[in-house]
């Protein structure tokens, strides 16, 4: 009973998050946290531009979440469905599923970042 009343709260501040980033959004309102590594250096990180992606993609507007983010744009459906289905299986079960993740899928991903994050500071910057 404890695992789908964890699941439940935090299912309800995922949607709570949701609906802000929804309803207000990151280019018009201040108040969502500054890249730190941005703010310092100027470099863009693997997450800058998630959260205008994030209220483009629930604005079904796959273009500017293309451009703002495009490796959370690709990613984030991914993640929403396993998120979905953990939270399914919890619900219904009451067992989490078993996370088993290969060292190449890691390995890929950590490459896939590296490289997203040089080619969107040197060859897209101009």
């Amino acid at each position: 009973m404890k695992r789908r009343i964890l699941t439940g709260t935090a299912a309800a501040a995922i949607l709570a998050g949701l609906a802000v980033v929804y309803k207000f959004s990151p280019a018009e309102y201040g108040f969502y946290p500054r890249c730190l590594i941005y703010t310092t250096t100027h470099w863009l990180c693997p997450g800058c531009g998630s959260t205008r992606a994030l209220h483009a993609l629930l604005h079904f507007d796959v273009q500017s979440a293309l451009h703002y983010n495009a490796l959370f744009s690709v990613l984030a459906p991914f993640a929403f469905l396993w998120i979905a289905y953990c939270s399914y299986r919890v619900m219904r079960y009451d067992q989490f599923p078993r996370l088993v993740i290969p060292r190449a899928l890691v390995a890929c991903l950590v490459v896939t970042v590296l490289l997203f994050t040089v080619a969107r500071n040197t060859l897209f910057a101009f």
